[in-house]
């Protein structure tokens, strides 16, 4: 199996070959960068679970280990909504 990552305009083109037998398997994902950063990361973050969920090691909850991709806030992030849920309302 080789990897293959291209720089696009905007964003990434990742490139899988697969050898099976005498053919060669070929397929590609596409990692579109957006202007909004928290889309931005949010489409990297489905980008790398379609990795993990076609190539990845195959795990489920009950396995010892497994990998879970999540998308989280920021623990430095002056966001309006987590202010007014940690300020005391009286």
């Amino acid at each position: 199996m080789r990897f293959e990552l291209r720089h696009a305009t905007n964003g990434v083109v990742l490139r899988i070959e697969c050898d099976i037998g005498d053919q060669a398997e070929v397929e590609e994902l596409v990692y579109q960068e957006a202007e909004d950063e928290s889309n931005d990361v949010k489409a990297f973050a489905d980008l790398l679970r379609k990795f993990n969920e076609h190539w990845g090691p195959s795990t489920s909850r009950y396995a010892p280990q497994r990998i879970y991709i999540s998308v989280e806030p920021g623990d430095k992030h002056d966001d309006e909504r987590s202010l007014a849920e940690d300020e005391d309302p009286e």
